[in-house]
This record gives structure tokens, sequence and C-alpha cells, in this order.
């Protein structure tokens, strides 16, 4: 038989994720308190026959006979959503719609959705969400409507104001390396991202949303969809939480095999696989709007992939999320399933005595996510773990930090700072990263790196000695010597006090002690200035007379650092003016 497709929704906050899948269910859970939709299982079930009544035109037109039994959304914040769903090599989600505003276009989030489903190589949609909010756009906002026939009845100057937003979106996708077109024409469905545009509000666009979804992934994913039901079930948690009267349960999704209420599972805590009889095995109601737990669930004996499951049973509460689960039914697969846990745990939880990074994140997918990132960036990593930062990982990344300043850090995903752990973190001044945005995480950890060392080559910059020359202003001398007190224009590079004099004969003739402007001490002088100098050694008209011109002795050490890894923060009239120092020094030139 096939299975129901798994869709995961990705996009940005606020682009309608959840209002989309609100007109597909007829629920009303974004008008609940934030982050409402979080707290249940995350997915739902739409069945076949509700998408044949919703598409009929459409479907018919396209020759699709559906034979699947329906789509399995997965409606937890897409980011997260994905990373939970993870397992070996790829993910068990099948297909994706990606919502984006269309009048925002591609953002941070829709940035990571990409970079995700690319790396997964996970095929998907894209609902351009809000159409009705382009001025002057016809909307039905008693039923859901096709989008095809909405267009037909709309101006022609917001067909046009529509085809330019659409096709601002297909430019900023071509950017990051996706071929897109509008759903009315896409010539070839395996080389093109189709392009809905929709209204999450009046449900415009919705049945080509729906019928895309579902005809794609029967079209090319049948073989991924075989599913058979004497096979132990096979799960991805999504998270954990509570239930009334129950106690700690297990929210997942079953994507392979089947799972009875007598079963015994076997899932990962963070010391490892553990094995637990199932107590009660509970499933949504189809097209459910997953409000109140007592309605939304019902008892099963029996479930079939693909679906949303919730299991009691003991040590539920030890359960990592984004981790596998497997139903056991004899040793043999028993044994696999540790295995693989096994494997699972080791490859996201660890501790080492290396130098790296402390990572933390709100379950092992994200984990898993995270590090494969960091690797992938040649970053280093000293430990990995499920749940938030403590006092003693702080101690710890103080203690990297005393050996690697850069790596002496924690980045934490989706987890909370406890105040006591920011304290710490601030007296110790050890970073820590936080962010919901994998890539934000890490891209806000490489700024500061890149920063940081960037900070830190100008300050050595600013330490070595620039090569400068000057001329001594007529008619400006105001002391004659112990120091010799003139005024000067600066004709080529940066002078900085401290710095040893030369004549034009490579003589040293004596040392520069300070620099005034406007009767102020100054560090340094650039082109063009003009300046007092206080300079000890010279005796003014028998070393240095009026227009005379001196050079900046640039030691050895300084003037190879300048040539070497800083050659690029010099002028080429710099470069020019320290092969001329050198010359006049005797040196030899390259």
């Amino acid at each position: 038989m096939l299975r129901q497709p798994i869709v995961v929704v990705l996009g940005q906050v606020d682009a309608g994720k959840t209002s989309l899948l609100d007109k597909i269910r007829s629920t009303k859970v974004q008008q609940r308190e934030a982050g409402a939709i979080t707290q249940a299982i995350g997915s739902s079930e739409i069945p076949t026959e509700v998408i044949n009544a919703l598409c009929k035109d459409s479907l018919d037109k396209m020759k699709i006979n559906l034979a699947i039994p329906g789509l399995l959304f997965i409606d937890t914040p897409g980011h997260e959503a994905f990373s939970n769903l993870r397992q070996r090599g790829g993910s068990i989600a099948d297909i994706a719609v990606l919502v984006v505003d269309l009048a925002k276009g591609i953002e941070p989030q829709t940035i990571e959705s990409l970079e995700i489903l690319k790396k997964n190589k996970t095929p998907f949609i894209i609902a351009a969400n809000k159409v009705d909010a382009i001025d002057g756009f016809q909307t039905n906002k008693e039923q859901v409507s096709s989008i095809a026939q909405s267009l037909t009845i709309q101006s022609k100057s917001t067909l046009n104001f529509l085809d330019q937003q659409v096709y601002s979106l297909v430019g900023q996708l071509y950017e990051k390396g996706f071929s897109a077109e509008r759903f009315d024409r896409v010539y070839d469905f395996t080389k093109q991202i189709i392009i809905v545009p929709v209204s999450a509000r009046s449900g415009q666009g919705v049945p080509e949303v729906l019928m895309y979804l579902a005809g794609l992934a029967q079209k090319f994913l049948e073989g991924r969809l075989q599913a058979h039901e004497s096979e132990e079930g096979k799960g991805k948690i999504l998270e954990i939480r509570e239930e009334k009267g129950i106690g700690k349960v297990i929210d997942a999704v079953l994507y392979s095999g089947s799972v009875n209420a007598n079963d015994q599972i076997i899932f990962a805590t963070s010391t490892g696989p553990i094995q637990s009889k199932i107590k009660a095995l509970l499933r949504p109601k189809s097209m459910d709007e997953m409000r109140d737990p007592q309605e939304k669930f019902i008892r099963a004996q029996l479930v079939l992939p693909a679906a949303g499951i919730r299991i009691a049973c003991d040590s539920a509460d030890l359960a990592l999320a984004g981790s596998s689960l497997y139903v056991i039914r004899n040793e043999s697969t028993k044994t696999l399933a540790i295995e693989q846990i096994n494997s699972e745990i080791k490859s996201a939880i660890f501790s080492a005595e290396n130098q790296g990074l402390i990572v933390k994140a709100d379950a092992l997918g994200s984990l898993e996510a995270i590090l494969e990132i960091l690797a992938d960036a040649n970053i280093s990593v000293r430990s990995a773990g499920v749940g938030n930062p403590s006092r003693k990982e702080v101690l710890e990344a103080f203690s990297v930090k005393e050996q690697d300043r850069f790596l002496g850090a924690i980045l934490a995903f989706n987890v909370t700072i406890a105040d006591d752990v920011q304290e710490l973190a601030d007296s110790s001044n050890v970073k820590i990263f936080s962010s919901q945005i994998i890539y934000t995480l890490l891209e806000s950890y490489t700024r500061w790196v890149e920063s940081t060392k960037s900070d830190e080559k100008k300050q050595a910059f600013s330490n070595l000695i620039t090569p400068s020359k000057f001329i001594l202003l007529k008619d400006h001398c105001f002391r004659a010597s112990k120091p010799l007190v003139v005024g000067v224009e600066i004709l080529e590079g940066t002078l900085k006090s401290g710095a040893d004099i030369l004549d034009a004969n490579g003589n040293k003739i004596g040392q520069l002690k300070q620099i005034q402007k406007d009767k102020q001490a100054v560090q340094s002088a650039k082109k063009g200035e003009q300046v007092a100098l206080s300079i000890e050694g010279p005796v003014f008209a028998r070393t240095v007379n009026y227009l005379d011109v001196l050079f900046v002795d640039v030691p050895k050490e300084d003037q190879l650092e300048l040539e070497g890894k800083y050659s690029q923060a010099l002028s080429e009239e710099e470069k020019q003016l320290l092969k001329e120092i050198k010359k006049i020094k005797g040196l030899r030139v390259f």
C-alpha cells in the first residue's frame, strides 16, 4: 500500500505557515495564544477525500487520480520540524511547502529553509502568501477557491503587479541556485520549483497547494511511499510534553512500519537507549483543530504510516526530541535498533578533551544539523548535548578560552540561558551565542571571530612603524634643540610618535617624541596635515634646516610585516615610499 506523504511546512516567522494550515484544516490555531501550535503533536492529517473535494477541477485537468490516503503535514515551526525529522542520509520528510510572504520575498529563515531543503535534496513547492494584500486584488472570503480561477477576475494592473512580485521572487531564488516559475507556467516539474500565489486568509490558492503536493508526491515518490503493515514501526520524536492525567508523553511521527497499542519500543536518552512498553497509544483525528488534547486524540490499537502519534510509556520524560523511536517485536530488530540509537547518540552527544566549542540544542536533530555544519566549516567542537547551557559548561568554555579565545565559546540553539549562567559568562568574558535560527547562530559566531581578528589585526598594524616622509616648513622652527620643535607637513604615509627619523642620506638624526596638532598632542598625522613635531637629537641649522625632507626609519621587523601579511593595508604610494626608505638606507630593494 501507499502511505501518506510527510509534508513539512517551512518559512519565515509571520510568513503565514500556521494560517495556511488553519485554512486547510478549517481551524483557528493562529487566533489562539502565541506558540500554541508548538504545544500540540505538530501534525495534521488531510485525507484524500478532502483533497479531492477541494481540488477536483484541477486534478481532472491534470489527469491525476490520487492513490495516496492523504497528506500528513508537520506543523511545528519550520526549521525545528525539519531538523527533528532527520535520519541517516537525509530526512523522513518526503516533500515540503515553503511559505514566503509575497511582498517581502526571501528572508533570513527562508534562506535557512532553502539550505536545509537543498542539503537533504527534498522536493518542495513555494506558497507565495498574502496575495490578497495586493491593492485591488479580488477575494472570496466565504470559501477556499482556486487561484487559477481567481486570476481570471483580476484587473490587468493587479495581474501586472502580481507578476512583478512573483518574478522578483523568481530572481531571488535564482540567486540561491533554484529555478522557479509560477505554477501555470511551469514546463518541467523535475527542474522547476512551483510558485503558487496564495491567501491564507481567504483560501485562494489552497487547492493548488494541496493538488501539487499530492500529485508530485504520488508521481515522483511512489517508491518511497511504499508501506508494509508487518514491519516494526520506525518514528521520529518531535517533542516530550505533559498530558493531563497521564504525565509525560512522547509526540512522534511514524514514518515506516506499524505500531500496536501493546508493543515494546526503544528510544534514545542522554545516557543511551532505553526500552519501554506502550501504556497508551493515541492519535489525532483527521482535520482536527488540535486544541483540546482530550478531543483531538483518540485511543488506537494499530497505527499505520505516516501518522502523528502520542505514546504514554515509562521513562517518556527521558526521551530526546529529534531522536529515533523503534518498535521492537523480536530480538534481532532490538539489537539493530540499539546499535542505530547508540550511533545516533554518539554522533551528536559527546564530550572530549580537545579544544573546541560547546554546543547545546533543544533536540538531537537540531544538534546533529549544527554539528554537520560546523564540521563542514572545519570548526572543532569540545562537547555537544541537548538542553540548556550550565555554569559548569561556562567554566569549561573559559578553560578552553585560555588556550584559544575563539573556541572558548558556547553555541546555544533554541534553548534557555538561565540568568546565573549568563552572569557567569559575562563575568568570565565567555561568549554565548543564542538563536532560534541555526544559520543565524553560526553566522553570529563566525562574524564575531572575523570581527575580533580584524580588530586585533588593526591593533597590531597600529603598533607598527609605517613609512612616512615630511618637509620642514619655512619659518616654523620653535625650538632649535633638546628637543628640536618644528612645524612640518606630511608628504606621504602616516607619521607616528616614537619613530626614529632619517635624513635624505639615510642617516639617523633623532627620535620623534611628540606630535601636536592645534596645540593638542596626537598619536599620528596623515598625508597633507601640518603639525608641530618634537624631535630629540637634531640641532636646527646644523643637522636640519627649512625645506629639508626627512623620513621615518622603518625597523626591519616592521618592514617584513608590512611587506608580508599587512601588505594590503598599505596604499601603492606607501609601498613605493617603503622602497624609497630602504634605498636611502642602503638596503636591497626588490
